[in-house]
């Protein structure tokens, strides 16, 4: 296999990846996950005559790569309906907190106490593909215990895409809803529990060494070309498979910088950077 490193990009080529950037929502960095369901729902970010107010529980066991920290960004996954429109949301607050419950009161009881990570007059979210991450980047962090209930809140008074989906699994009793945000009890005769993921800042000891930021890549599948974007200086980084192999090593000369996988077989890799966490990248 030949090397496949770093592609220096022309003035025009840079244009574009920065264009490429700018525009696309989809960033699959996220720490944690609850993945992958295939039902599409709009009762969370699209319908308002019903679901303008809905709580998702996510228990410790229901998430992938937890870790103790602070929440900075959410991400959700673009369903089968709407998603080519996007959305935008009037009033939009996203509000977290955490319980050692593992259902809602009576089965239909909204929690409270909750804290305000995010405040939006009016809120867009992009068009998308169905299946990709889209983010929603906090105002304000949130102090994330792996070994507690999350609870995440959403609410909206306006919805300009009411058939705006996002994928989620069949799972009754971890989703409530209702059309009346001041309403302290809801409905969850739906069934579909979004998926999400969501980004855990780790504090740094003190006196330790200060990791270096974590890549983020997309679009992620992808069917060859790879933008990379890392943060601060680029460093060393590298592709390998599932084994451990490592397939090839590259260091960025800008940020972002665009990677040709197209020489691999499609599967699942593992993009190595300069910290001990991995990003897995899915080519098709």
């Amino acid at each position: 296999m030949g090397y496949l490193g770093p592609i220096k990009p022309t003035p025009m080529r840079t244009s574009l990846l920065l264009l490429l950037v700018s525009l696309c929502p989809v960033l699959n960095a996220q720490d944690v996950q609850k993945c992958c369901g295939t039902s599409n729902s709009t009762f969370l970010l699209g319908n308002l005559s019903t679901a303008s107010h809905s709580q998702c529980l996510y228990l410790p066991g229901d998430l992938t790569g937890a870790v103790a920290g602070e929440i900075t960004r959410l991400y959700y996954r673009y369903g089968t309906t709407g998603q080519a429109n996007g959305n935008v949301l009037t009033d939009f607050m996203v509000r977290l907190t955490q319980t050692t419950a593992t259902a809602f009161a009576g089965g239909n009881t909204f929690f409270t106490g909750l804290d305000t990570a995010l405040v939006r007059a009016s809120y867009s979210i992009a068009p998308g593909t169905t299946g990709d991450w889209f983010a929603i980047d906090l105002d304000s962090t949130f102090t994330y215990d792996p070994t507690r209930t999350l609870v995440v809140d959403l609410s909206f008074t306006g919805s300009v895409t009411t058939t705006f989906g996002t994928l989620a699994t069949n799972q009754a009793g971890r989703k409530l809803y209702w059309n009346d945000l001041s309403s302290p009890t809801g409905q969850s005769v739906v069934t579909t529990w979004q998926d999400i993921g969501f980004d855990v800042a780790v504090p740094t000891a003190v006196n330790g060494p200060i990791a270096a930021p974590a890549p983020s890549v997309h679009p992620n599948p992808t069917s060859g070309l790879l933008v990379v974007d890392t943060p601060g200086t680029p460093g060393p980084l590298s592709v390998g498979d599932l084994t451990g192999r490592t397939l090839l090593r590259f260091t960025p000369t800008t940020s972002p910088a665009l990677l040709d996988l197209g020489a691999l077989p499609a599967g699942t890799y593992l993009l190595h950077g300069a910290t001990d966490k991995a990003l897995r990248v899915v080519l098709q």
